[in-house]
């Protein structure tokens, strides 16, 4: 069995979650800085096996070129943009909003990933398959780093401005997705004119969900019932992560609220 779930991907589920407990544990003592400085080598070696193979493999149908579908603006590929940022910024400020939003986004799209794998990663070529779930568990054991470092200390705010970041992502992906896209308009021999839509992109999956047949993330009921689904789950999940600030400030809250009467 080699589709989503078979053998072959379990048992590269299996070796991905070995991996990030072994990396988890070894590297817990490794400052941010080197982890920063680790995450870009390895979004380097990353992209550049991606372009490479996708380029060679396609040869006759791109050569030179990538395909669009490629580009880094998935959720888990633009975090390879957002790594060079934090080793060439100088601002902690705009550095801790940038984290705040990788804590979340590193580790559920880097687990989502795995579990979720595309076709050509479980069934491709071994380079592929070790490209793509190297890079995720790469982004898994650092989110682990980050949610688990003390002097992260994770606060209220972190979490409402992962919550901003994700809304301005969103909206982002969707001028990305219109960007790249093309249509082809055609008379058919029944004089109708016929628009499709081709060369279509998906990035950060506000289009359609990462797999068909899926029973919460599906287009059944529509578009707009899908985003507000893929939203909503977002917004869980997110909470979910910074479930402890959430907490504590509520806490605070009523502690306070006691205090004033």
């Amino acid at each position: 069995m080699h589709g989503l779930f078979g053998t072959k991907h379990l048992i590269l589920i299996g070796i991905s979650i070995v991996l990030i407990v072994v990396i988890s544990i070894l590297c817990r003592k490794l400052s941010l800085n080197t982890w920063f400085k680790t995450m870009l080598y390895v979004g380097i070696i990353s992209e550049t096996i991606k372009v490479f193979y996708y380029i060679i493999q396609n040869e006759a149908i791109y050569g030179g070129y990538l395909p669009k579908t490629d580009l880094p603006f998935h959720l888990c590929s633009i975090q390879i943009l957002f790594i060079i940022f934090l080793n060439i910024s100088h601002n902690e400020k705009l550095k801790r909003i940038l984290l705040s939003f990788m804590l979340p986004s590193c580790l559920i799209g880097g687990i989502a990933a795995i579990l979720i794998a595309t076709d050509s990663s479980r069934n491709g070529m071994w380079i592929l398959s070790l490209q793509y779930f190297g890079y995720h568990v790469m982004l898994v054991a650092f989110a682990i780093h980050l949610l688990t470092n003390k002097e992260m200390n994770w606060q209220l705010k972190d979490y409402l401005s992962a919550l901003k970041f994700l809304a301005i992502m969103g909206f982002i992906a969707i001028y990305i997705n219109s960007m790249f896209y093309d249509v082809v308009e055609y008379t058919n021999e029944n004089g109708e004119k016929i628009v499709e839509m081709i060369n279509r992109v998906n990035f950060m999956y506000v289009v359609d969900p990462p797999q068909s047949g899926l029973p919460y993330l599906n287009k059944d009921q529509g578009w707009f019932v899908y985003i507000i689904r893929y939203a909503i789950l977002a917004v869980g999940a997110i909470s979910l992560i910074y479930i402890k600030p959430i907490v504590s400030s509520i806490k605070s809250l009523f502690k306070n609220k006691k205090v004033t009467e």
